[in-house]
């Protein structure tokens, strides 16, 4: 396959995908503080295929990074969890990502953390989960656990949830993009058949 077959194959395979919009499934507003641990589930429908998980995590008094009290995020999506850190959310540590499956962007801001994880979603019932916890044992040491609400908490400022709604009707332009996508697969066939 020639460079210029490649190009196109690859400019081709780009536009039948092009177009496609994703749905909010799910907003939250701010929970407030939450003492550690505790989690918060998220559970709405959707249709098959990419999806997107974005938000805010919020630190109250002291929340932990890596330190002797560390405090740990774990985000899971339908059972399977996909990212985990650690940050300095007013109580000192090091800021870590211990677990990133997809990909995630992740930018601390004082006592704030604002996180965007890719994912894709099942056709129907879905539930995405949040949460924290404070071990007395992580990675081979002794750690301190929790220390009271009073002390530090946690909550989610925001948290939206896009993918495809069920039953969602594309628009005409990605009909139009596909339809373009596809016929210039069809050129790239012909050329190739016709290079034989």
């Amino acid at each position: 396959m020639t460079t210029l077959q490649k190009s196109i194959l690859g400019l081709a395979a780009s536009l039948c995908f092009a177009g496609a919009h994703a749905d909010t499934l799910y907003t939250s507003s701010s929970t407030g503080a939450l003492q550690s641990p505790a989690t918060v589930e998220a559970t709405f429908i959707a249709g098959a295929g990419a999806g997107n998980v974005s938000f805010q995590l919020q630190g109250y008094n002291s929340l932990d990074g890596d330190n002797y009290y560390i405090d740990i995020f774990h985000l899971a999506v339908n059972g399977t969890e996909l990212f985990s850190g650690t940050w300095n959310l007013g109580g000192g540590g090091a800021d870590r990502v211990l677990l990133d499956l997809n990909g995630a962007t992740v930018a601390r801001v004082g006592q704030v953390v604002d996180i965007n994880v890719s994912t894709s979603f099942l056709q129907g019932s879905n539930t995405v989960s949040f949460s924290y916890e404070s071990p007395t044992f992580f990675e081979d040491t002794n750690r301190a656990g929790y220390q009271s609400l009073g002390d530090e908490g946690w909550g989610l400022n925001a948290a939206t949830v896009t993918g495809n709604a069920v039953g969602a009707v594309p628009e005409p332009e990605t009909y139009a993009l596909m339809l373009a996508g596809l016929g210039a697969l069809g050129f790239v066939a012909r050329r190739r058949s016709a290079a034989r």
